[in-house]
């Protein structure tokens, strides 16, 4: 029998690969193979669903890992084609981007939501403009807690998704992959893009007691807006957290895989 090397023992290399996302392993496969000349310029890469089926993956991922060779100039992608090898080095440029909605935000591993309530709601006014919708459309409202697991709260959540997804909340409590992800394997719905909105706000009623403050603590606000099939916006999240348990910092590497590229991590 195999005698397993304890983690310790494992080569670096194996260490680091178990830690990267699924989009930078398939990436880093398909730049490799393109390096070795197993793809040269001028012909096709796998077929999004081989790849799916290769990697045991979702098609989000998929084509994040094929993003991140069209943004390195390594290939183009061509509709009704597939994606084509242009190039087996980076061109150089200099860009800022996060890579998966995963590394956006995210919040502690130790963390987790529980569900208070659910309900349907029709957006007045008021509430269509802060959230950049229309007044009067429908929505499903899932509100609740977020905690670490000694207790402690992190934040409270106010979640719209569209009344078709309103069955998600179910799989909430069981699950700590975000909502967006859990409607893509869900229902097949694909984010196009997030937008992020930070803001100051103070934190009153229920909010507050239950994330244990006084009326009127200030709080810092992160109010996301996933957009996905067809341009439509199908979530809108709106966190907030008592403003002096909230931090968040940025780190800017230089290279990966590319010398002019720029990565991020936290």
């Amino acid at each position: 029998m195999k005698r397993m090397q304890p983690e310790d023992e494992q080569p670096a290399d194996a260490i680091k690969g178990a830690t990267r996302p699924m989009y930078r392993r398939i990436a880093d496969d398909l730049l490799e193979a393109i390096r070795d000349g197993r793809f040269p310029v001028g012909t096709l890469l796998p077929g999004e669903l081989e790849l799916i089926d290769r990697y045991s993956s979702s098609r989000h991922t998929v084509r994040e890992a094929l993003r991140v060779l069209e943004d390195m100039g390594i290939v183009r992608r061509e509709r009704g084609r597939g994606t084509l090898v242009i190039s087996p080095v980076a061109r150089p440029a200099f860009v800022q981007m996060v890579r998966s909605p995963s590394e956006l935000l995210s919040y502690p591993t130790d963390s987790s939501f529980r569900v208070i309530s659910e309900s349907a709601i029709s957006l007045d006014q008021s509430l269509a403009k802060r959230l950049k919708s229309k007044a009067g459309s429908e929505w499903a409202l899932i509100s609740g807690l977020r905690t670490f697991d000694n207790g402690n709260p992190v934040c409270w959540s106010d979640i719209y998704v569209l009344p078709q997804y309103a069955g998600i909340a179910r799989a909430l409590g069981a699950s700590s992959r975000p909502v967006y992800d859990l409607i893509a394997t869900t229902f097949g719905e694909e984010v196009e893009r997030i937008n992020v909105e930070i803001y100051a706000s103070v934190l009153s009623g229920h909010r507050a007691k239950a994330l244990g403050t006084p009326d009127g603590t200030p709080s810092l606000c992160l109010c996301r807006r996933y957009v996905g099939n067809a341009g439509r916006v199908f979530e809108i999240s709106v966190s907030e957290h008592p403003a002096e348990n909230f931090s968040y910092s940025l780190e800017f590497n230089r290279g990966w895989q590319a010398a002019e590229h720029w990565s991020w991590s936290k």
